[in-house]
């Protein structure tokens, strides 16, 4: 009789071990798995699909940028000859260091130079920014670069600001409105009610105003107003904007009273290109540190 072949997990489940053995049962071991092997083989894999979906990224960026082959092939050259002159660039963490040990001297106004330190024929163009010292606050001391104010030790306050821009229209212009009807407050054209309309641009320019003029800080208004009236043959436009924060917001009525003003210029365009749009000017600011009163 060939004995039988049993699993002994089976047989210690049941309690039946014992009875198997003590009846000359051949007990089989289960295979053991190898952990190891499958660690390695998940690990090799990931790594494969980790190489695939950057090998697509790049391709995607490739793809975006419209990089040609003989720009790609250059940038590689220039990085590979970069890295194996080790007399030309510094390591990363030797720059931070350097960094590091001059910022004191940058906080008390020396322009500070980072020097290769193996040579001084070598001479890194790594050159800690000066803190602004000049009238204008958006330049460095030395004008050559632009720079975001910091404002962030100011103290909060509540920040208005107000500013006009006029329209003047030819008379043709005067003679349409005078032809659709309209008031002193409103004026109608073929696109509509036109005060109305370039009230509201003007009041999603406010709101829009840091990313149309790269150096202002993005404001969270607490209020955009802008009033439109008609006197004579121009257009007055007043736009005030209002803020609860560390930095104003005269350039946030600037720019809605200007973009209303360009509003009301595509909108009667049609009858005349004679429109002029001028004396665009702050007429007061308030809450911070020099307040303006027209």
């Amino acid at each position: 009789m060939v004995p039988q072949r049993i699993c002994p997990h089976m047989l210690v489940r049941r309690r039946l071990l014992p009875v198997f053995a003590a009846q000359g049962a051949c007990i089989t071991p289960p295979p053991c798995r190898s952990f190891a092997a499958d660690h390695n083989r998940d690990a090799e894999l990931s790594h494969k699909m980790f190489k695939e979906q950057l090998q697509e990224l790049q391709e995607e960026r490739e793809a975006l940028y419209a990089f040609s082959k003989e720009e790609i092939h250059h940038w590689s050259t220039s990085v590979s000859m970069k890295s194996n002159n080790d007399d030309e660039t510094a390591t990363l963490q030797e720059t931070i260091e350097k960094l590091q040990r001059e910022a004191a001297y940058t906080n008390s106004g020396n322009d500070v130079s980072i020097n290769n330190e193996k040579g001084s024929d070598n001479v890194s163009s790594l050159v800690i920014p000066e803190e602004d010292d000049s009238a204008f606050t958006h330049l460095t001391t030395s004008g050559s670069k632009a720079t975001m104010v910091d404002v962030g030790d100011k103290a909060v306050t509540r920040r208005t600001a107000k500013a006009r821009t006029k329209v003047w229209f030819p008379p043709e212009v005067i003679s349409a409105f005078a032809s659709y009807g309209g008031t002193s407050s409103e004026v109608i054209g073929p696109k509509g009610p036109i005060f109305e309309t370039a009230r509201l641009a003007g009041i999603m320019g406010a709101k829009r105003t840091s990313d149309l003029i790269p150096l202002c800080h993005p404001l969270p208004l607490d209020r955009v107003n802008v009033e439109i009236s008609l006197e004579n043959n121009c257009a007055v436009i007043e736009c005030e904007c209002r803020v609860t924060h560390k930095t104003g917001v005269e350039m946030e009525a600037l720019a809605g009273a200007s973009i209303a003003a360009l509003t009301i210029y595509d909108m009667v365009k049609a009858v005349s290109h004679n429109v002029r749009i001028e004396e665009t000017r702050l007429v007061s600011k308030s809450g911070g540190k020099r307040d303006v009163e027209e």
